[in-house]
């Protein structure tokens, strides 16, 4: 439907009416039959909006949205009506013009756009369009070079994949994986739209609403396209009607390259434009309706067969995430048993039983809980049973010659009703929740649409017209590179080999520094340290020297032993780089939140000069964090070009700041500590003069070396009922965690609190022995209470660490078991506050710290 802009009602005397879209019709109960209803609705742009009717039985009332929307279909819930009056409506949606130009694939065609010339050589390139497919997979579009350059864009299990090569010496298509792979899902017959954006190496591609940005590799920025491009599959040269890969199954509307549009040349017939195959300029809307199963307990579709035909003939199509649930059941007559289809451990198993024993089975498929859709086929003639899975064909172990079947009289698939007798519907596992569609029994298509309006079998719990499925691992919310896996409802994360763990990846395994290594009562030893803990940068290996009043934190790198230096002068330098073991932002992290830090430095020299004069060009100098050049040495400060013993003034030649600079021919050196944090850590060292007669250095840069946790020891009091910090609003994402340690003798009171227009976050000591977290997102408060079998107002240290993620709510407080809510789908994913977070605000009547 295109983008409206004005809305217009006439309803009823006083009534009033609220507007929401949802996509898709179903019907949740044996019999009913409403329409336009989804799992998930989406209001109008703005939260929910309410328009008022007229006040008479003519007059009409205006309504313009304040922003266009876009929609498949649109609601009206009527909230109230006139009660003098009798109950009516009569509702307009006007949209925008809008222009379409669509190509219909069958499969089997393409359009082949041909350049004037031999070659298209373009830095710049944007292709734009939408798409409706018919099956998970087939190329959209393709264009090669010669010489090696290609792109493609390609449906993959239902997924968009883009191949892009500007270096002429990569592999061509076949070999070569995808630049990125986009979407999922793609293949449920609706229209998604497509972005690809090019200059040069940086590529922005758009699948909907997501999009990634990278660049591509190698050193050219030009695509180069030889002849032609192709849309709608690959054909094979000098072959007409012969393709390389599975072409397109569906529909494209407006579909541009560089400013062209290619359907509106191919419908005018164009000489530029050439057809393989079938293409046509309307969209056909094919009549295959799907139906979900909601349910995993009681969603059911009752289908009648024709009874006592020998034989039987049941095929259909299922989609699901689920590794178990049971397809289809049936009695069949004569006596000859009960066929059993059903998905257990992501494999079809197909059963045929009379009494208790198993007179038929068959196995066949694995991991089909993939979300993609599959086929599945049963055919059982002359004493011949077969069970087809997309496509591919598999039979009994062992010998069922004398097994006779004859259809049976009623077919449930999905599950059994409650009140039938297990001879009529068996279900040895749960019911089936997924998707199903093209239903065929006895060789006949059964009409679902009959099945909602009530003209033909039964059904529960189920979603006619619509596929509700939802691919929960797109985007992915495991958190640190976590893998995700999902079933009907729900997701989950596998945090193995992540250093985190959690329901989503988002806690790490690691302490944050030294100091709390210590305080477990561990003694020195390579740890790791995490140094933002739940944030974005991983785990750090660092040596904890536990053993001295101060904690040392030191991290090696991979040049720490003396190093000799010759033949260096200032047009070939000496360079060496300093490998950590981690990325600059895990040092970056560990040295801001150290109280300090320091690396030891060392310059031995015979007739090598290190810094030169202060006013000269330097003959030696180090890279720091920030990739900027320091010509000053360990013991002085940022900003003087000297060293240590310039500074004290017991340098060899007082007319020099280094001993090196004096230019000695005997070997004299200059050692002290670098111990400004924001230059380290020392990450490359440049030496320039060890060319001349009898010249040579040695150098040698310790391990960088810091103590002190500024985040561990960072206590606050508050002595009175008015005392509080406040901090700005408290940002989370899709996790939040709050950790702290707190003692008090006060009764109750809040630890933290922050607000929104209704969602909220607080933390409070609720009673001298309870810890309440109380959170609301946008689906009601969620409250957890953990009480202790102890007084946690006893004026001694006590921890609590609160947790919020997309699959559950938390609370710890000391070692006492973890309370734990699971999360509602319901509500928005991220906290929306408004009010600034207050710490300690509450009644203290002692030192909450």
């Amino acid at each position: 439907m295109p983008s409206p802009t004005r809305l217009e009602s006439r309803l009823r005397k006083g009534s009033h009416c609220a507007c929401q879209m949802y996509q898709g019709r179903s019907a949740s109960k044996s019999g009913n039959k409403s329409l336009l209803v989804d799992e998930t609705s989406l209001s109008l742009l703005f939260s929910l909006q309410t328009f008022a009717g007229n006040m008479n039985a003519d007059s009409v009332m205006h309504h313009k949205l304040l922003h266009s929307v876009r929609a498949r279909f649109v609601r009206f819930v009527p909230l109230e009506w006139n009660p003098s009056g009798k109950i009516g409506m009569r509702v307009e949606v006007y949209g925008c013009s809008y222009k379409s130009d669509v190509a219909d694939f069958d499969g089997r065609s393409s359009l082949l756009y041909r350049f004037n010339q031999k070659l298209m050589s373009t830095l710049k390139d944007v292709i734009s369009l939408k798409f409706k497919s018919m099956q998970g997979d087939g190329v959209l579009f393709h264009g090669e070079g010669q010489r090696g350059d290609h792109i493609t864009l390609e449906l993959q299990k239902g997924r968009l994949a883009l191949h892009l090569n500007l270096d002429d010496s990569k592999p061509r298509l076949s070999s070569s994986p995808p630049l990125a792979t986009l979407g999922s899902l793609l293949d449920d017959q609706h229209w998604h739209s497509v972005l690809i954006e090019r200059v040069g190496k940086q590529v922005n591609f758009s699948v909907d609403k997501h999009t990634q940005h990278f660049r591509t590799k190698g050193e050219a920025d030009a695509l180069d396209i030889d002849y032609e491009l192709s849309f709608g599959g690959i054909p094979v040269p000098g072959k007409p009607g012969t393709f390389l890969k599975k072409n397109f199954h569906g529909c494209i509307e407006n579909l541009y390259y560089n400013g062209v549009n290619i359907i509106d040349l191919a419908k005018r017939r164009k000489h530029q434009i050439y057809t393989v195959g079938n293409v046509t300029f309307s969209c056909s809307e094919p009549q295959i309706v799907p139906i979900t199963f909601v349910n995993s307990s009681s969603s059911y579709l009752l289908l009648p067969g024709t009874p006592q035909i020998d034989g039987l003939s049941v095929s259909f199509q299922f989609r699901t995430w689920n590794k178990d649930g049971l397809l289809l059941s049936t009695e069949l007559s004569e006596g000859s048993g009960t066929l059993l289809l059903s998905l257990e451990g992501g494999t079809v198993r197909l059963v045929i039983q009379k009494m208790t024993e198993h007179t038929a089975e068959i196995l066949t498929g694995s991991s089909l809980n993939d979300g993609l859709w599959h086929s599945v086929s049963i055919n059982a003639r002359r004493d011949r049973i077969t069970l087809s899975l997309d496509n591919d064909a598999a039979f009994p172990a062992q010998d069922t010659t004398r097994v006779q079947i004859y259809s049976g009289n009623s077919y449930y698939f999905g599950g059994c009703p409650d009140n039938l007798t297990d001879s009529q519907c068996l279900n040895p596992i749960k019911a089936f929740q997924g998707c199903m569609r093209l239903i065929f029994i006895d060789n006949q298509p059964k009409d679902l649409i009959s099945v909602q309006q009530g003209s033909l079998g039964n059904f529960s719990d189920l979603h006619i017209d619509l596929c509700s499925i939802k691919d929960r691992c797109l985007p992915n919310y495991c958190e640190h590179r976590g893998s995700c896996s999902q079933s009907w409802t729900t997701f989950y994360c596998n945090c193995s080999n992540t250093g985190y763990t959690g329901a989503t990846c988002h806690n790490s395994l690691y302490e944050q520094s030294c100091e709390v290594y210590r305080h477990q009562g561990n003694t020195a030893g390579f740890f790791y340290i995490d140094s933002d803990g739940s944030g974005p940068l991983g785990p750090l290996q660092v040596y904890c020297n536990i053993t001295e009043d101060k904690i040392w934190t030191s991290v090696q790198h991979n040049n720490t032993e003396l190093t000799r230096v010759q033949g260096a002068d200032p047009e070939k330098p000496y360079t060496m780089a300093l490998d950590y073991g981690g990325s600059m932002e895990q040092l970056e992290a560990m040295i801001d939140g150290s109280e300090h830090c320091e690396q030891e430095v060392a310059y031995h020299c015979r007739r090598s000069r290190l810094l030169n004069t202060p006013d000269g060009t330097p003959f030696t100098w180090w890279i720091g964090r920030s990739n900027e050049r320091h010509p000053y040495w360990g013991g002085a400060p940022p900003g003087v070009q000297q060293c240590e013993c310039g500074l004290d003034e017991s340098c060899l030649d007082i007319q020099h700041f280094c001993n090196c600079d004096a230019d000695k021919d005997e070997w004299t050196n200059d050692t002290g500590f670098l111990s400004f944090k924001d230059h380290l850590p020392v990450t490359q060292i440049v030496i320039t003069d060890t060319n001349r007669s009898n010249s040579e250095a040695a150098w040698r840069i310790g391990p960088l070396r810091c103590y002190g946790d500024r985040y561990f020891w960072n206590a606050v009091s508050f002595y009175t009922e008015a005392s509080y910090l406040h901090f700005p609003t408290f940002h989370a994402e899709f996790s939040a965690d709050i950790s702290f340690f707190f003692k008090t003798t006060a009764l109750s009171g809040v630890f933290l609190e922050n607000l929104g227009m209704k969602d909220f976050i607080r933390l409070e000591i609720s009673s001298p022995s309870e810890i309440t977290f109380a959170i609301d997102v946008g689906n009601g408060p969620v409250e957890l209470i953990v009480h202790s079998p102890s007084l946690l107002n006893d004026n001694q240290w006590h921890y609590v660490r609160a947790e919020r993620n997309l699959k559950e709510t938390s609370l710890q407080v000391d070692s006492l078991p973890r309370m734990t809510r699971e999360t509602s789908e319901e509500g928005h994913f991220r906290l929306q506050l408004n009010s600034q977070l207050f710490v300690g605000k509450g009644h203290f009547e002692s030192p909450l710290y």
